[in-house]
């Protein structure tokens, strides 16, 4: 199958480049998700800790630092903002009182859901015309690229 990339100005070793063509296709990913995010005041960059208080449930903020690609003063601007919006609580820990216990509220969960919707609806809209094998291929090629890049 010959697929030719739609613009024309990409250099033609670039429109067969691995790296190239995920990096391209993660920004064309991040900018479809944050106009489906923006009627709701969300971003892609504040959906990760949404969605990992959704799963996991309250976890203190050192916890959502290794549990993410954030690194902690990021973080903590995240969380900042996230508690200005009032979709996040924090509560002292029971454990360490100089620590924070960092959870979702009611509205928190609304927006985690309508992110999980628009992540759900991004990665279907990607994967349109292929089929459910070419879709489970793709993912397990894209975790040997992730883990070849992992190991360097």
């Amino acid at each position: 199958m010959d697929i030719k990339p739609k613009k024309v100005d990409t250099h033609p070793e670039a429109a067969i480049a691995p790296g190239y063509l995920v990096n391209h296709a993660a920004r064309l990913f991040n900018r479809g998700m944050d106009v489906a995010l923006r009627p709701h005041g969300l971003t892609l960059a504040l959906l990760g800790p949404l969605l990992l208080l959704s799963w996991k449930g309250a976890m203190l903020q050192r916890d959502l630092v290794r549990s993410s690609a954030v690194k902690q003063p990021a973080m903590a601007a995240l969380l900042d903002k996230l508690d200005a919006m009032g979709l996040i609580k924090r509560t002292a820990s029971m454990a360490d009182r100089r620590a924070a216990l960092v959870d979702l509220t009611d509205q928190g969960r609304e927006a985690a859901r309508i992110g999980g919707e628009a992540l759900i609806e991004a990665n279907q809209r990607g994967l349109d015309g292929f089929s459910a094998e070419d879709a489970a291929h793709l993912v397990l090629l894209l975790q040997r690229l992730v883990a070849n890049f992992e190991r360097e």
